[in-house]
């Protein structure tokens, strides 16, 4: 069958672009071309065909080795990187209202032709076209950033998320950058999940997930393997299940998951709402809250007292609660006489104005034990 001219063929590439269908372009340009087509804005790439996965090299222009630029294409450039398996491709970029698109064709050992350099000069010029991945990542992002600070959004468009899900917050703790590689996770997050993952990079060490699952578990499992979580990390939060329009209280809870979890257990990675305890009924540790405010009240109070004693009065306050108020196990776990927990006890109540007798401010004490100690290590009182 007789190949259709350059010409027809730019024809039915500009009828793709004006359709907005990204995928279908990318394709046609394979079939004419052969290689591997990408077409990327800001953190969103579109693939084809989609194996094999695009190597991390591409996402790190610092390891690009530059070829010569030919003097009829000045706005194309040639690559080429060694490592691992060889490579090399072509680059075009075109800037629309300071957002800049990216297209490529990547190849193995094969060298570019002069209808290669044609082809993805004029697809670029097309990308104006192509407004639906950049307006979907747009709305995206501007959604997911207000849910996150409790927001609730005023539509969702149908489409543009999952129906309903799960909202999953990852925090990086340690300083490894893993986060910083936007462009990488974002495509590998893409190519792993489609339309069931919408994702949002808050900053360099938040990551915002909304996600359409049925075994949330098996998720966790993926993010891990995608991002690369070492054993301290990263924290992940996971909500219960909330459809889209409740995205505000889905990123909340998996937000409230995180931080809870990253201040009370360095050991774990992987934290969800639903088994937070007394966490799930008391937003801590939200600035402002009143459980925030009487703990700096206590806090304050203690700080009258040298750190040694505040540190075992802290302590003290903590093995009576587990010991379920019980003064001889108290004494016997902190190998003290009685009489050495009771005056301590007696002095916080004199301290707080409590009155242990009391059930609600029993329930105030055993609250307080287990917030206490985060709070003094959240805000430096240590």
């Amino acid at each position: 069958m007789e190949m259709e001219s350059i010409t027809c063929f730019q024809y039915r590439l500009r009828n793709l672009a004006c359709d907005g269908d990204i995928l279908e372009l990318l394709k046609a340009l394979n079939e004419r071309c052969g290689g591997q087509w990408v077409y990327s804005v800001r953190q969103d790439y579109e693939v084809y065909p989609d194996t094999p996965e695009l190597s991390e090299a591409f996402f790190y222009p610092e390891w690009w080795k530059r070829g010569p630029v030919k003097a009829a294409f000045p706005g194309i450039q040639e690559f080429s990187w060694e490592g691992g398996s060889s490579f090399h491709f072509i680059h075009s970029s075109m800037t629309l209202g300071g957002e800049v698109r990216h297209l490529l064709q990547i190849r193995g050992e094969e060298t570019f032709t002069e209808e290669d350099h044609v082809l993805l000069d004029y697809a670029c010029l097309l990308s104006w076209y192509t407004r639906d991945l950049p307006a979907a990542s747009e709305g995206i992002s501007a959604i997911m950033r207000q849910s996150y600070e409790g927001i609730r959004p005023a539509a969702v468009l149908d489409g543009v998320f999952p129906e309903d899900g799960y909202g999953i917050v990852l925090l990086e703790r340690g300083d490894k950058g893993i986060l910083k590689q936007q462009g990488y996770l974002g495509y590998r997050l893409h190519r792993s999940f489609r339309k069931s993952l919408r994702y949002c990079f808050l900053d360099e060490t938040h990551l915002l997930l909304f996600v359409f699952t049925d075994n949330v578990m098996k998720v966790t499992e993926q993010l891990e393997g995608i991002i690369g979580i070492g054993d301290d990390d990263m924290i992940m939060g996971i909500s219960g299940r909330y459809r889209a329009s409740e995205m505000d209280q889905a990123l909340g809870e998996a937000r409230h998951a995180a931080e809870v979890g990253n201040l009370t257990d360095t050991d774990r990675r992987v934290f969800f709402h639903s088994e937070l305890g007394i966490f799930r009924i008391l937003e801590y540790p939200k600035p402002g809250s009143p459980v925030n405010r009487i703990l700096e009240q206590m806090t304050d109070k203690l700080m009258e007292y040298p750190k040694e004693k505040r540190d075992a009065l802290s302590d003290t306050m903590c093995c009576f609660v587990q010991n379920h108020f019980n003064y001889q196990k108290t004494a016997d776990a902190m190998y003290a006489h009685v009489n050495t927990i009771r005056y301590r006890i007696s002095l916080m109540e004199n301290l707080w104005g409590c009155d242990l007798q009391r059930e609600e401010d029993r329930l105030l004490f055993e609250v307080v034990s287990r917030l206490l100690p985060l709070w003094m290590k959240e805000t430096g009182y240590e």
